[in-house]
C-alpha cells in the first residue's frame, strides 16, 4: 500500500463503499475502526473523494499519502522553506491578512458552531490567515444543513461576515431528539447519516433506548430491528380455515414476517390459536 494514500471517513463502512462505487473510485482494504472507515486509494483520486464527502456529516482526512506524493512534497517544503518563512512573517506584519472573526447573521445564527465548521475544513478560520476558497462549494455545503434558505459569505475587513437564513417553520429547533427504539428486539443494522450512534448491531433493545443521538442540530439516520411476537387467535371451531385465519393476523405486523411457531388447544368456547413470528421493523428520522 506504500503508492497509496489512506482515507479516514466517519461513516459506515456501507455508505463508503457505495458512494464511492458511484464515483467509479478504485478503493482497497476498506476497514472500519470504531465511527471511522479507513480505506485506501491512488493519489490522484484524492481531490475527487473529498468532493464526494464534502456534506457536513462526514469528516473526512488524510491519514498518509502515497510514497510518490510523499516525496513530492518532502522535496518541495525543502526547496521553499525560505520563501515560505518569508511569506510567513510578511502576513503576521499585516494584519489585514488575518481573519480575527468570524460572525454568522440572520435567522440561522443557531447553526453558528456547524458553519464555522464548514468554513474550517474549507481553509477559514479565526486567528489564521486569510487565503482564498472555494466559495460557491462552501455556500452549497452550508446550505445542505438543515432548514438553511439562503446563504452569503463576505469579508469585512479583518471579518468574515456569514448571513444564513432558513425557513420559519424549520428554524431554530427547541430541541433535537434521537432517535429511539419503538420496539423490544435485536438491532440488526444502523446507519447513520448524522449523528453518533448510541447502540451497536447484535444487541438487544428495548422501547425508549437511543439508537442515533445529535451530533448538534444534526441527526439522520435509519434502523432495521428483528422483532419475534405472540399473537393469539380465537375461533369457535377449528379446521383449516381457522388455522389460516391466525396465520393472516401476522400481516397485521409485517406482510414479510416469519413464523416461528403455531399451536392450538380447545378453550371454552371454541379453539385458540398461538402465532409465533419474527418480522425486520425499521424506523427512520430525518430521510425524507
Amino acid at each position: 500500500m506504500n503508492n497509496l494514500a489512506k482515507i479516514s471517513v466517519t461513516a459506515p463502512p456501507e455508505t463508503v463503499l457505495k458512494k464511492l462505487s458511484r464515483g467509479k473510485i478504485d478503493v482497497y482494504n476498506l476497514k472500519k475502526q470504531g465511527a471511522h472507515t479507513t480505506f485506501f486509494i491512488k493519489d490522484k483520486t484524492i481531490k475527487k473523494v473529498f468532493a464526494i464527502f464534502a456534506h457536513p456529516c462526514y469528516n473526512v482526512s488524510i491519514v498518509k499519502y502515497g510514497r510518490v506524493h510523499s516525496a513530492a512534497i518532502k522535496v518541495a517544503s525543502r526547496a521553499g522553506l525560505v520563501a515560505g518563512l518569508l511569506l510567513f512573517f510578511g502576513a503576521v506584519i499585516c494584519a489585514q491578512s488575518f481573519v480575527f472573526a468570524v460572525k454568522v447573521n440572520g435567522s440561522g445564527g443557531y447553526l453558528a458552531s456547524e458553519v464555522k465548521s464548514i468554513l474550517s475544513a474549507e481553509g477559514v478560520e479565526e486567528g489564521k490567515v486569510y487565503k482564498n476558497f472555494d466559495k460557491p462549494r462552501t455556500i452549497a455545503r452550508i446550505l445542505a444543513l438543515p432548514s438553511v434558505t439562503f446563504c452569503e459569505i463576505e469579508r469585512q475587513g479583518t471579518a468574515v461576515i456569514v448571513t444564513v437564513e432558513c425557513d420559519e417553520e424549520g428554524a431554530r429547533p427547541s430541541k433535537v431528539s434521537p432517535l429511539v427504539s419503538d420496539v423490544n428486539g435485536t438491532l440488526e443494522k444502523l446507519i447513520v447519516v448524522c449523528g453518533t450512534p448510541d447502540a451497536e448491531v447484535g444487541q438487544s433493545v428495548s422501547v425508549g433506548d437511543k439508537l442515533i443521538v445529535p451530533n448538534g442540530n444534526l441527526i439522520s439516520g435509519y434502523a432495521q430491528i428483528s422483532v419475534t411476537h405472540t399473537i393469539v387467535y380465537q375461533s369457535s371451531e377449528g379446521g383449516e380455515a381457522a388455522q389460516q385465519n391466525a396465520l393472516a393476523a401476522v400481516l397485521l405486523y409485517s406482510e414479510n414476517a416469519t413464523v416461528l411457531s403455531l399451536s392450538e388447544h380447545a378453550v371454552s368456547g371454541g379453539v385458540q390459536y398461538s402465532v409465533t413470528f419474527s418480522y425486520i421493523h425499521t424506523i427512520t428520522l430525518n430521510m425524507q
